[in-house]
């Protein structure tokens, strides 16, 4: 069993998060534009040749698997800040254990203790 989070840490956490989430959204509004503006750029035909088009299509390739990974981060915030919500921040989805003070100030979103992470990463090594 881990340190019990007080209410003040949990309230730092909460504040943690909040500016994750508002930077994660940025950040995913300015890839959104940047791949609207290269759309956009391919489906005018502004491309000179076949190697800017490969270039701008590898571009929104980038942009699309950020927006992909930036979606994932903010649905772990907005999660977290659900759990801290409904009174369930801090306690391990699979073992019910609460997580580690430490684990939890490293990274404010897990949802899984290190006993529990480890043996989820080992089963997907096995897999």
């Amino acid at each position: 069993m881990g340190t019990i989070i007080t209410a003040s840490k949990i309230l730092a956490l909460k504040a943690e998060i909040e500016k994750d989430l508002k930077r994660l959204r940025e950040e995913a509004r300015e890839e959104f534009r940047d791949t609207q503006k290269m759309g956009e750029v391919a489906f005018a035909g502004e491309s000179h040749d076949r190697a800017e088009e490969a270039e701008q299509a590898a571009t929104v390739a980038v942009n699309l698997l950020n927006l992909s990974r930036h979606t994932e981060e903010i649905r772990a915030c907005i999660e977290a800040l659900h759990r801290i919500e409904e009174g369930d921040y801090g306690i391990c989805i699979d073992c019910g254990e609460d997580i580690e003070l430490n684990r939890l100030c490293a990274n404010p979103v897990t949802l899984r203790c290190v006993s529990c992470q480890i043996e989820g990463e080992s089963l997907k090594a096995v897999s």
